[in-house]
């Protein structure tokens, strides 16, 4: 389970190779201001549940990871907001995104493993993070995950004029929502019991474990984007 859960951590490593900025009016985000290449960028973010949260991200605060596949849309996709003032940083994550495509953005789109999407909170010397892999555990219904996946819808994908042959100038417009959860990093006795008698007994549930025994807590996080990013010049966006 932990090896599974820190997956997503190295794929994002990866994955955010390019720092975009964006414009925005998704879902009515605000305005950012676009900066020397005449990029712009900005999320939107409201948190709610175990955890209130309630941010706008513009410029460097926003981020943008890109990786190009090698089959048209199988484009991978991170987007990430980050909020940071005296000493608390909040951070929102989505992704790696596969199925990212420019000429179809309502293609299926896939998170991996469930880990789609992560609220990262920091305060001083104590911090937390609920991810969708957690939700998948400990509140989870569907065996298929289908409440633990990332919902990343556009409104508008808008190629525009690049002076640089060797990249293509988009706009993307749109939303996000998902469930994650913070589970306990050492399950207790009580719960790891509780969910192997269950299993024995009754065989396969969802979700695996008992939320409330074993002190699961669940948030929902949602929000809108407006960014302008440059991306890899293809002969085919994909």
């Amino acid at each position: 389970m932990t090896q599974a859960r820190y997956l997503p951590f190295l794929l994002i490593a990866l994955v955010a190779t390019l720092a975009g900025c964006g414009d925005k009016d998704a879902a009515k985000p605000g305005t950012a201001a676009a900066d020397a290449r005449g990029l712009s960028k900005s999320m939107t973010v409201d948190v709610s549940g175990a955890l209130n949260l309630h941010y706008e991200a513009k410029g460097d605060a926003v981020a943008v990871g890109f990786l190009p596949g090698k089959l048209p849309g199988a484009n991978w996709l991170t987007l990430s907001a980050d909020q940071e003032a005296e000493g608390d940083r909040n951070e929102v994550s989505i992704g790696p995104i596969m199925g990212f495509s420019f000429d179809n953005p309502d293609q299926e789109k896939q998170a991996i493993m469930f880990q789609g999407g992560r609220v990262e909170v920091a305060h001083d010397e104590n911090s937390a993070s609920y991810d969708t892999g957690s939700y998948y555990q400990y509140f989870d219904a569907d065996k298929s995950g289908a409440n633990s996946n990332v919902q990343l819808n556009f409104s508008k994908i808008e190629k525009l004029e690049s002076s640089n042959k060797l990249l293509d100038r988009y706009r993307l417009v749109g939303t996000f929502k998902f469930n994650a959860a913070l589970s306990p990093e050492q399950p207790s006795d009580d719960c790891t019991k509780e969910a192997a008698a269950y299993a024995a007994q009754h065989g396969e549930r969802h979700p695996g474990f008992d939320a409330k025994l074993c002190e699961a807590k669940s948030v929902v996080a949602k929000g809108s984007f407006d960014i302008t990013q440059d991306f890899p010049a293809t002969n085919k966006a994909g």
